[in-house]
């Protein structure tokens, strides 16, 4: 027979204790039935106090706490029951963590006893007194009511049986020489809002303001002119991510309560976003499946992958390198980032009032590309100097612009190295090309 079912109430029925007490059972399962139906991982802490003076003197103590047990039990202390006694921590505990635990219902056994301050960890209720106001203006009568109330109690999760339900609060990493506690501030409690824990909040405002500084950077780099090529589309699309994070993450840092695993679904789902930009494989990591119990678990690896993908250096793929026209057909370009000159590749871009096909053939012999140093020997021995190649299409990281033809620069060359050492690049262009337009561009190589 169930210890769930309702009493049939009947007239002439021999009321006894008992019929109230499976009435209690059967309305309090009946709560948390409909709970639990609609409500995932509905335990954990709303309030969390740990008394920071019980941890000078070698003791975990509570100032207050309130929340749900893992079997449905709401508390509050020390509002509706006392504070539980402050554990006393030894010298030997390292890296353990402390949970608050309750009694489990026992089908057929006893819960609850009418003594005070009970010793045992067996029975959920132990018994207290107190006066009760009647609510009716005409009887102001004062009683004195015997009530239970919950045997709440203070342990190491190591030393927590079967019989008891418990919610880890704090992780004691040692006990100093003086005799004082030290918490571990990186450990995050079983909670139903995410401000019971101050780690767990700040990971809101963090991510708030990790998308704000990026959304910015991305919104004066996409408003410079020129830029049209797929390397500032991506830039576009990841503004659009974060213009629709920061507003989220702001309102989820203003809610009145917010749970630990919505917070963890939304930042699940921006972590898989930036994936397609920061992640070589554009591919979204996968991460384990979200524990109640162990929010630290669940949270550090996705906020490790946020922070790494809006904290990367905002580099520009391709990188417009400003040609000074020197007159007669020379031009000097200066190149500040060593790191172009040895890892990027470079292309210039011409454009001419003549069909495409002429210029694709006859400009690569009437350019010369040297140091600057070495243009004159190049242009008056008609040596070819960095030899160019024409490309059939433009880079895709390059603004497209119509009527150009592009043409990639041999970095192999034996006269890169003095291009290296000047951060200069010089050109010099012979022949008649009318309307001549060059544009010279460092395009960073994929990683």
């Amino acid at each position: 027979m169930s210890q769930h079912n309702r009493v049939l109430w009947s007239e002439g029925l021999f009321v006894r204790p008992h019929h109230f007490q499976q009435q209690d059972r059967y309305h309090e399962h009946l709560l948390e039935q409909r709970f639990d139906s609609h409500f995932a991982y509905g335990f954990g802490f709303t309030e969390l106090q740990v008394d920071r003076e019980l941890l000078k003197l070698g003791k975990l103590g509570l100032a207050a706490a309130a929340g749900i047990m893992p079997d449905g039990t709401p508390f509050r202390v020390p509002d509706d029951a006392p504070l539980p006694q402050p554990l006393d921590v030894g010298d030997e505990v390292k890296d353990a963590v402390v949970s608050l635990c309750l009694p489990l219902r026992r089908p057929g056994m006893a819960d609850a006893t009418l003594a005070e301050g009970l010793a045992t960890d067996v029975l959920r209720w132990h018994g207290c007194e107190f006066e009760v106001r009647d609510a009716l203006a005409e009887h102001d009568a004062v009683a004195v009511l015997k009530a239970g109330t919950l045997n709440l109690r203070l342990r190491l999760a190591a030393d927590v049986s079967s019989a008891q339900c418990d919610l880890p609060l704090a992780r004691v990493r040692e006990k100093r020489a003086d005799g004082g506690l030290v918490l571990d501030d990186e450990f995050i409690p079983v909670s139903l809002d995410v401000r019971v824990s101050a780690r767990l909040f700040d990971y809101v405002n963090e991510v708030a303001g990790l998308v704000r500084h990026r959304a910015a950077a991305l919104a004066a780099r996409v408003a410079q002119p020129g830029g049209k090529g797929v390397a500032e589309f991506a830039d576009f699309l990841l503004l659009q991510l974060c213009n629709r994070v920061d507003p989220l993450f702001t309102h989820l840092g203003q809610r009145a309560r917010l749970h630990p695993e919505h917070l963890y679904g939304e930042m699940l789902m921006l972590a898989g976003e930036l994936a397609s930009f920061a992640r070589r494989d554009r591919r979204a990591v996968s991460f384990q499946p979200y524990q109640h119990r162990d929010p630290e678990a669940s949270f550090r690896p996705v906020i490790e992958q946020i922070r790494q993908a809006l904290t990367a250096v905002l580099d520009q793929t391709a990188i417009a390198i400003p040609l000074a026209d020197k007159g007669r057909g020379a031009f000097l370009g200066e190149v500040r980032d060593v790191q172009l000159l040895r890892g990027a590749s470079f292309v210039l871009a011409v454009s001419a009032d003549m069909p495409s096909e002429q210029l694709r053939s006859g400009f690569p012999t009437q350019i010369k590309i040297g140091p600057p140093d070495k243009l004159r020997d190049l242009v008056m021995s008609h040596l070819p100097g960095i030899a160019t190649q024409a490309l059939p299409v433009a880079p895709r990281q390059l603004p497209y612009h119509a009527g150009y033809t592009y043409f990639a620069l041999d970095r192999q060359s034996e006269f890169w190295k003095g291009v290296e050492a000047a951060h200069m690049l010089a050109l010099h262009v012979a022949g008649d090309f009318p309307g001549l337009a060059l544009q010279l561009w460092a395009v960073r190589d994929a990683v």
